[in-house]
């Protein structure tokens, strides 16, 4: 299905990451590097490539398959830095939490209910 309200979702996760911060830093380098690659190798920023497209950038630098490290290979900042960082917010929120079959993620009241009944 088709998810609608990504770039407040993402914006309203990153307002609070980057926050000019070693971390937030991070982020914002790892992103540049992304989009460095985008520009190189398909001639357009990130954000306009087709997913697809986005997704051959992520293969082709090797975010795949590296492991995260700060410190390390663009690819493996990238992981840490960019596909981590969506990974949490994508299960730390109610509203990615329930994309992926999690009601009630840490941090977020369900109430009793949602602790006393069985799997859907």
């Amino acid at each position: 299905e088709a998810v609608s309200g990504v770039d407040a979702f993402v914006d309203g996760f990153l307002d609070g990451r980057l926050d000019g911060s070693a971390h937030g830093e991070g982020i914002r380098a790892a992103v540049a590097d992304a989009e460095s690659a985008a520009r190189s190798w398909y001639d357009a920023s990130i954000a306009d490539l087709p997913a697809s497209d986005r997704e051959a950038v992520l293969h082709e630098l090797g975010v795949d398959t590296a492991e995260e490290d700060p410190h390390g290979t663009t690819a493996e900042r990238v992981r840490y830095y960019v596909v981590n960082e969506l990974l949490l917010a994508l299960y730390s929120s109610p509203t990615g939490g329930e994309l992926v079959g999690i009601e009630n993620p840490q941090g977020y009241a369900g109430g009793a209910e949602s602790y006393t009944r069985g799997p859907p």
